[in-house]
């Protein structure tokens, strides 16, 4: 059991609401481009410094709530386990940043941690939305690609393009702005 103070409940909703709000925007600008779903967001920015200050736990649950607010607020539905991999599964992943917030935390090469955890939190997002659009998604892939690849290209194309944006903002602020962050 987590006992969270008033203070880190506040932080948790604010920088949910944030990341909420985040790729808001970022998928009224993407959905030209990924007709399918998907967005080029900096959501992870948000949540990665909720993983960092309140840790890995807290880091996924605040994704997931984030994912589920999304659900909440326009979604693709087409199957509830399609709903679970690429709303809270998928955003929960991105709290997994927070493994490593003791190392953010006590300052120690935090440009790699944040390169390192921020790559495995996007890899199990990608992962989940990977298998989502190959198991869900495929009646709508061209019939000349197989459906594995043509939903690993499509979904490595904006969640890596989403954390390298994340990364390198997520560097910048650790390193311009470190007491904003820091708990």
């Amino acid at each position: 059991m987590i006992n969270l103070k008033t203070r880190d409940l506040v932080e948790i909703s604010m920088l949910v609401a944030l990341a909420l709000v985040l790729d808001f925007v970022a998928g009224i600008y993407s959905q030209w481009f990924w007709l399918q779903g998907g967005s080029v967001s900096i959501s992870l920015v948000p949540l990665a410094i909720l993983a960092y200050r309140q840790g890995v736990k807290i880091g996924i649950f605040g994704g997931a709530l984030m994912g589920i607010l999304q659900l909440l607020t326009g979604a693709y539905i087409f199957h509830p386990v399609q709903v679970l991999l690429d709303y809270p599964l998928a955003f929960g992943a991105l709290g997994l940043a927070g493994i490593w917030a003791n190392c953010v935390k006590n300052k120690e090469n935090v440009t790699m941690i944040i390169i390192i955890s921020t790559l495995l939190a996007s890899t199990m997002r990608f992962i989940s939305h990977t298998i989502s659009g190959y198991v869900f998604f495929r009646q709508w892939f061209p019939e000349d690609i197989n459906p594995w690849l043509h939903s690993v290209i499509y979904n490595i194309g904006y969640v890596g393009l989403s954390w390298i944006a994340s990364m390198i903002i997520l560097i910048l602020i650790y390193k311009y702005y470190p007491k904003l962050v820091r708990k």
